[in-house]
């Protein structure tokens, strides 16, 4: 179990605060690159990148994270969240081939497009501020600016990590008192059963440790399992935390294709007029945004539309990605001289 080493000898201080620069990162990477050109009017450009990211914290500030177990600084260690394992681009540009014809409509025609495709970033459960699991006081630390207030404190997961991978728009089943959960006296027998289960398997051997998650499963406003394909997400006993790492899971992939028709005329030597027609997201596809910290929160609760804190969820202008909108379509005449 941790503790408050210093807590008896100054027990006026709510926590004490060491900076150092004791986190790591590390980023391997294959990069293959295909470059076709002028094949039968044909031409291409394909790169595909097979990665590994892995850091203690993954944050865009000056600022770093409160450490939830300092005797174990490594503790958050694992896929960063920004690790996309696979990434994929690819271009080709098409002259189509033409014909002699009355205004030249039947020839300086080409078609081009970008396909891009790649798996979804990792993520992971991170209860920062609402329970203080490890015992440490730093879950309340706001010493640290915002965004990284609180500690990265995860929960204890059983089953395959591709159980809560991929999640989006559909919520993954959650049991207990947290918000959107089924609550335990709704829930048949037998969910309580294997959640309680899970919950206390961690710490077989030690009955207090179990008492204790079982208490943390029951919290009257925090407590939740939740249970999907196989796997298993239970909070970790009170002074301990939990194995689930950091990067466990997989968000939802992004795919987007844009195509553009081009059309070209000559006008002696001097002159040229370009027509072009193009479709960004041509198939139309939803892309989620990766998950935020809230998202992330399992204490939170389960997913609803009208949550604006859904573990696993990503709901409706809060996840919806603007990197790639609805279908959109351009028209464009440049004139060239």
């Amino acid at each position: 179990m941790l503790a408050r080493p210093y807590n008896a000898k100054f027990p006026y201080f709510n926590y004490i605060a060491q900076t150092t620069n004791g986190f790591r990162s590390n980023y391997d990477a294959l990069q293959v690159t295909f470059d076709g050109r002028n094949y039968h009017g044909l031409n291409f450009l394909a790169s595909y990148t097979y990665g590994h990211a892995l850091d203690d914290w993954t944050k865009s500030s000056q600022a770093t994270a409160a450490l939830a177990n300092p005797a174990n600084p490594q503790y958050q260690y694992g896929n960063s969240d920004m690790d996309v394992r696979h990434r994929l681009r690819f271009s080709p540009t098409y002259a189509i081939p033409g014909m002699k014809s009355p205004g030249q409509m039947l020839e300086g025609w080409q078609v081009s497009a970008i396909w891009a495709f790649q798996t979804g970033f990792a993520w992971s459960p991170d209860e920062a501020t609402a329970d203080d699991f490890g015992g440490t006081g730093e879950n309340g630390d706001r010493a640290i600016p915002s965004p990284n207030s609180g500690i990265w404190q995860s929960w204890n997961y059983t089953g395959p990590h591709s159980a809560f991978s991929n999640a989006g728009d559909t919520p993954i089943p959650c049991y207990g008192a947290a918000a959107n959960c089924v609550p335990w006296k709704s829930a048949p027998a037998s969910i309580w059963q294997t959640c309680s289960a899970a919950a206390v398997a961690p710490y077989a051997g030690n009955t207090l440790q179990q008492d204790l998650a079982l208490a943390a499963l029951t919290n009257s406003s925090t407590g939740a399992c939740y249970m999907q394909n196989g796997g298993i997400l239970t909070p970790p006993a009170y002074g301990t935390l939990g194995d689930a790492t950091r990067g466990l899971f997989t968000g939802p992939s992004f795919q987007d294709v844009d195509v553009a028709l081009e059309k070209m005329w000559h006008v002696k030597e001097r002159y040229s007029m370009q027509l072009r027609i193009e479709v960004y997201n041509v198939f139309n596809h939803v892309n989620f945004a990766q998950f935020s910290d809230g998202a992330s929160d399992p204490s939170g609760g389960g997913g609803s539309v009208a949550s604006s804190n859904a573990f696993g969820f990503a709901t409706t202008g809060q996840q919806l990605s603007m990197i790639s909108p609805n279908r959109q379509w351009q028209f464009g005449l440049k004139v060239m001289f």
